[in-house]
């Protein structure tokens, strides 16, 4: 059997130490050998066939929330400027390349890791490129409202419009509105720091707390935006109240792609084998991972799970499945800060070095080709189908620890398991089909002969057909797609990518090309400093603010430093230029004492002919009015010095009072809604003892109408009792009186008798009476 060609590496890497000491400097000599050779010569191969680009990015972006009809055109589904536009389905990676549209009254929600894009209505949102390093987007119409955590080092976010391009320069919350009927363009830093650039080489710094809107392509401002928050304002910041009330957040990395939902809908535990897990919490009978979705074909990865449950994006492509009892376990492991995304976390079964070669029965049909996967266990490395370096593979799994035996049979742990192995026919599984609908039962001997796939070619390399999928609810206009952004700001875009390179060689040299400084490493000619915008001037006026934060932003200092940057360069350069004509000042002073004394000296000397006392103190007096225009225009300079220094301290004090009024508003804000949560709290207290009283009172009722019931039948059973005792005496006395006339006939006819018997006369016309009577 072919070994996949990482496969080595990791065993080679995470082989069991010998047992023997005295081997063991040996054996790790002969790995560390191994590892070299086998990691060059992979890298020589994939290079000479992938070229320079060999990795996929390490993060996308996710579709998690569709209010509205939202469409979606993949970037390989038809042609740039016409596009087939789908209904956009959640869970389905976006790359580079990928579009959506948000139709009337819709909103959708996205997240790249950590950062929140929200599109408004009627919006449409292209990702021209999104990797490790760059992400930059398309906003050709409509509202764009971001929320950025984190910005790592290196990394670059830019929204490119038909007006302008903006670059993030630090984490905050920043709006953008494109508007193609007036052809302008609105920023709005709620929080943070960025920069507009237009196509004049121009540019234009906007800090917390300001907006600015532009017409044309040169950033000619143009009318003010809104002064108030609007409605998408309020649902984007409810959103973010959401997310930052996260309890996953506390477990992983807020850079997993998709561990928004995971409170919604499972648990967090901690496992004394794995650590922290979660544990989903309504799944079907017999539910495995991987189990509820398709598979799609994304470019650059290849086949990719697309999950059905609306969690179903993280747990499925980030650390590893664990079966703890009868139920499935998420187990993310150790996850460093900025995590790689994969395709799926899965190992497939069924081909072999020639192909596909494993045939299940389906239905009556007879055995046809079928392919099976199951879920990587916590210690077992991914290995992908598609090319990647060893660094690449390293990263993706060094959130595990691998087994230290040597999978040579390549066996896992639920490749034997017919409850955790999926399997499908190969044509559902080419044409992205659903596969709960097509799963089909494995037993014991189907898996036994099916050999896990460790050849690229054992796979179909590129769906043959696709499944039609839903046609969308809502297009966005033809002259949309085909509006052009401004695109002037090439040197700057690949400044994401020189980072990278400097990561892979760090000896090569670092340019300051960070969103701030990336004029200075341009040509002097070209470069036009990005002042910011005074607060008070047209399109330079504050944001609507955004109210219902539980806890807002506070000032960021970033923000004021890069504020006060500009003020206190300026400072130094008037500094420099005081300090310039003062020493200009000086040496004119000693020059002149120094001819002075020269000619003092020569006159002394009898070489130099006598100075006419008229001019020497014209000249003298020139020297002092100089000195005095000197010294007056230095005084006037510091007085100036003093002017902008008091200017500077009233715009500090002004942006401390307004940050102190924010603070004291978000603090009232805060009272405030804990006053209505305390009053919701109370309210739900006195309506819980209410139901409690009601409650009481009801059961109460119930047990004396049980206890009345209880009575009535007590008193109906002593009736019953007293008429069945007073007939039975009645009865008694019957046979008692009977009994007693029986005796009284008896007695009665006795003396007759007698008489007869004696010879007596007998009664006429009475019989003659028998022994037996």
């Amino acid at each position: 059997m072919t070994s996949h060609p990482t496969s080595a590496w990791f065993h080679a890497r995470f082989a069991p130490p010998s047992p023997h000491p005295r081997r063991r400097s040996a054996l790790a000599a002969a790995f560390l050998l191994l590892i070299l050779l086998l990691t060059v010569l992979q890298s020589a191969a994939w290079a000479q066939q992938s070229g320079p680009s060999l990795d996929p990015p390490g993060r996308v972006a996710r579709l998690n929330l569709a209010e509205g009809p939202v469409s979606f055109a993949a970037a390989d589904s038809g042609t740039p400027d016409r596009p087939d536009w789908t209904a956009a389905e959640l869970n389905r990676p976006l790359t580079g390349g990928d579009r959506l549209w948000t139709g009337p009254r819709a909103r959708s929600e996205l997240h790249m890791g950590s950062t929140a894009i929200r599109m408004s209505e009627q919006t449409s949102l292209d990702f021209l490129t999104l990797d490790d390093s760059l992400t930059q987007l398309h906003l050709a119409q409509g509202s764009l409202q971001l929320r950025v955590r984190t910005l790592f080092e290196g990394q670059r976010l830019e929204i490119d419009t038909p007006n302008l391009t903006f670059v993030i320069s630090q984490p905050g919350d920043y709006r953008l509105d494109a508007n193609p009927a007036s052809d302008t363009t609105r920023v709005v830093v709620q929080a943070g720091n960025g920069t507009v650039y237009g196509d004049n080489n121009s540019a234009v710094t906007l800090l917390t707390q300001q907006q600015a809107s532009f017409s044309g392509t040169q950033l000619a401002p143009a009318a003010p935006g809104a002064a108030q928050a609007d409605s998408f304002d309020l649902w984007a910041a409810d959103r973010d109240r959401r997310e930052d009330q996260s309890v996953s957040a506390r477990y992983i990395p807020r850079e997993i792609t998709g561990y928004q939902q995971l409170d919604d809908y499972g648990d967090w535990r901690q496992d004394l084998a794995y650590g922290a897990i979660w544990l989903p919490r309504s799944v079907p009978v017999h539910w495995a991972p991987y189990s509820m979705g398709h598979w799609g074909w994304i470019a650059p990865w290849g086949w990719t799970w697309v999950d059905d449950a609306p969690w179903g994006f993280a747990p499925f492509h980030y650390g590893r499945w664990a079966q703890i009892g009868p139920r499935w376990a998420w187990v993310p492991g150790r996850l460093p800060a900025r995590p790689v995304y994969a395709p799926a976390l899965v190992a497939f079964v069924g081909g072999g070095s020639g192909g596909l070669n494993w045939n299940i029965s389906i239905g009556t049909g007879g055995p046809r080709p079928g392919i099976g996967w199951f879920p990587l266990a916590p210690g077992e490395a991914f290995r992908p189908a598609y090319r990647a370096s060893p660094r690449y593979i390293a990263q993706m799994n060094n959130n595990i620890v691998i087994n230290n035996t040597t999978n040579v049979n390549n066996v896992y742990r639920y490749q034997r398991q017919p409850a955790a192995v999926t399997a499908i026919s190969r044509d559902d599984f080419v044409r992205g089909r659903p596969v709960h609908g097509s799963r089909q039962a494995l037993s014991a001997a189907d898996l036994n002969r099916a050999p896990v796939v460790t050849d690229r070619s054992a796979l179909p390399q590129r769906p043959e057909m696709r499944e039609r999928l839903q046609p969308a609810a809502a297009l966005p206009p033809a002259a949309i797609i085909a509006r052009p952004v401004v695109a002037n700001q090439g040197n700057r875009r690949g400044e994401g990518r020189e980072a990278a390179q400097r990561q892979e060689d760090p000896r090569a040299a670092r340019p300051d090309n960070r969103p701030g400084n990336a004029e200075r490493n341009a040509p002097a000619e070209a470069r036009t400093p990005a002042q910011p915008l005074p607060a008070g001037v047209l399109g330079a006026q504050p944001p609507a603010t955004r109210p219902g934060r539980l806890t807002p932003p506070a000032p960021d200092r970033s923000a004021i430093d890069a504020g006060q940057r500009v003020p206190r360069e300026q400072q130094q350069l008037q500094r420099d230029q005081e300090r310039q004509q003062q020493d200009a000042l000086r040496r004119q002073a000693d020059e002149s004492q120094r001819q002075r004394a020269l000619r003092d000296q020569a006159q002394k000397n009898g070489s130099a002919p006598a100075v006419n006392p008229e001019a020497r103190a014209a000249a003298e007096r020139n020297a002092m009015e100089q000195a005095q225009r000197a010294q007056q225009q230095q005084r006037a300079e510091q007085a100036q010095h003093r002017q902008n220094e008091e200017a500077l301290s009233q715009q500090r004090a002004m942006r401390e009072q307004q940050a102190q009024k924010q603070q004291e508003l978000a603090r009232q804000q805060q009272v405030q809604q804990q006053a209505q949560q305390q009053a919701q709290q109370q309210q739900r207290a006195e309506q819980a003892q209410q139901r409690r009283q009601s409650e009481e009172a009801l059961n109460q009722q119930r047990a004396m109408h049980e206890q009345a019931q209880r009575q009535q039948e007590q008193v109906r059973q002593q009736q019953q009792q007293a008429q069945q005792q007073q007939r039975a005496e009645q009865a008694q006395q019957r046979q008692a009186s009977e009994q007693q006339r029986q005796q009284e006939v008896r007695r009665a006819a006795r003396p007759a008798d007698n008489t007869n018997e004696r010879g007596g006369p007998r009664p006429e016309g009475r019989p003659k009476q028998s022994t037996e009577q």
